[in-house]
């Protein structure tokens, strides 16, 4: 998927990408705030109908935000649930976080499974994240995701991915999170359009968001 040309539209409110826009208006705020949580439930299992991905591991719709931070910030965004539809296991190899500009960068990322309280928590200060309701994380790379007979249960294994500001001035964007793994033998690798916005310094007007589809 490629990111279109940056349009105008809202400053802080939802933004139209694709089949999903932010789960909540507070989800696309522009300064750093209580993290967005959407709740867990284990009840029931996933439909692969809205879910993306090019072999069996799949996660939502286009997603986004925009933010606002100083030089130097440490986060942690949550907003990729990962959900393996296949009918073995899959093992994640690689997270890169798709950057456009020079004023973030990748630090590492870490899975929560279904310890956690929360299905989904949109940004956490800090890499590695502090929260209890996250339960024990794992390193990405070389985590694994089992076999639910295609049909993985709703919590799913949330994706945290640490990024750090390196901009004092100026806006830098996410505009994809490429996953690579590998499924009975074979190795994949997805691009899902998940993007964040990031302005600097702290204080200014609403951060301009990314648009894609």
């Amino acid at each position: 998927m490629k990111s279109t040309a940056r349009r105008p539209g809202p400053r802080a409110g939802a933004r139209p990408v694709g089949l999903l826009a932010c789960l909540v208006l507070a989800a696309c705020t522009s300064v750093p705030g209580p993290s967005v949580t959407t709740p867990a439930s284990d009840d029931g299992r996933v439909d692969a109908s809205r879910r993306i991905g090019r072999g069996p591991l799949k996660s939502a719709p286009p997603t986004g935000y925009a933010l606002r931070y100083d030089q130097g910030a440490m986060f942690t965004d949550g907003w990729v649930v990962l959900y393996n539809f296949g009918d073995a296991p899959v093992t994640v190899t690689r997270v890169t976080a798709v950057l456009d500009g020079n004023g973030l960068r990748q630090v590492g990322a870490r899975v929560a499974g279904y310890g956690r309280k929360y299905t989904m928590q949109q940004t956490l200060e800090g890499f590695p994240p502090r929260a209890d309701e996250l339960g024990p994380l794992a390193p990405a790379e070389g985590y694994v995701l089992p076999a639910e007979q295609g049909r993985p249960r709703k919590k799913g294994h949330e994706l945290l991915i640490g990024l750090r500001v390196t901009q004092a001035t100026g806006r830098t964007t996410r505009t994809h999170v490429e996953v690579a793994y590998t499924y009975k033998g074979r190795a994949y690798t997805d691009r899902w359009v998940n993007t964040i916005a990031v302005c600097s310094p702290r204080r200014g007007p609403d951060c301009p968001q990314e648009y894609a589809e």
